[in-house]
């Protein structure tokens, strides 16, 4: 019986050096062009930033002279975690904000807050004053939305539900440790309470977004406005 004759295997081909070395050029040059797109993003965000900040605190200031009329100066707070207050030099503070306004005299005119919950869309941001000496509810303004366009976007300008926001007690309970009464959106024409948000026909969600928004908002920070009403008065 024959033996078997197996052919030798061939050895396994090597890449030319002038492959590898093309390789490894071109490994390089994408971890190059990535650094590089990486510090134009670090350097682009970082130049726009302030601009953006800036612009921002504008339209804050503005926001505020609009829903206290007659306001000269005005101070914003930053609210500590344990339910302190501290003055901030700018708006760049992560938890919530209080933007206390004073007429010329040096007098408190009041106190603007930010509310935001989920509408149809989006979250809506709004932003409203409060009068301590009327715990009562007196502007509010929206901030941001994205709601539907003749709907929901009329809690923006509809003269009726912006109405509800005049005199919206907000009033706190007998220990000062929450609002006497939630804030809550009704259908539109059965408002019976001081403390009821008309709603806007056709626009039901975007309505109950700024009830829910509001509620939660009074609830949380009224308490710790009324708390350190005295040094917000002096401005402090």
């Amino acid at each position: 019986m024959s033996a078997t004759t197996q052919s030798p295997k061939s050895p396994a081909r090597k890449p030319p050096a002038t492959e590898t070395a093309s390789s490894v050029k071109m490994i390089r040059l994408m971890g190059s062009v990535s650094l590089i797109c990486g510090l134009l993003i670090v350097t682009t965000y970082r130049g726009t930033l302030a601009p953006i900040q800036r612009n921002q605190e504008i339209i804050m200031k503005e926001t505020v002279a609009e829903l206290l009329p007659g306001v000269e100066r005005q101070v914003v707070y930053g609210v500590q975690p344990a339910g302190g207050i501290t003055v901030l030099k700018n708006l760049d503070y992560a938890g919530p904000r209080l933007f206390a306004g004073y007429d010329a005299s040096g007098a408190l005119l009041g106190v603007v807050l930010e509310a935001s919950d989920r509408g149809y869309a989006d979250v809506i941001r709004t932003m409203y004053a409060y009068s301590p000496s009327k715990q009562a509810i007196t502007g509010f303004k929206v901030v941001e939305l994205k709601e539907t366009p003749g709907l929901g976007d009329k809690i923006t300008s509809d003269p009726a539900f912006l109405a509800n926001f005049r005199h919206l007690d907000v009033r706190l309970n007998a220990d000062g440790t929450s609002t006497a009464h939630p804030v809550t959106t009704v259908k539109q024409g059965t408002k019976k309470n001081p403390w009821e948000v008309d709603a806007i026909s056709g626009a039901t969600i975007s309505s109950r977004a700024v009830g829910r928004a509001l509620d939660k908002s009074t609830r949380d920070l009224l308490p710790i406005v009324n708390r350190h009403l005295g040094r917000i008065e002096k401005g402090e």
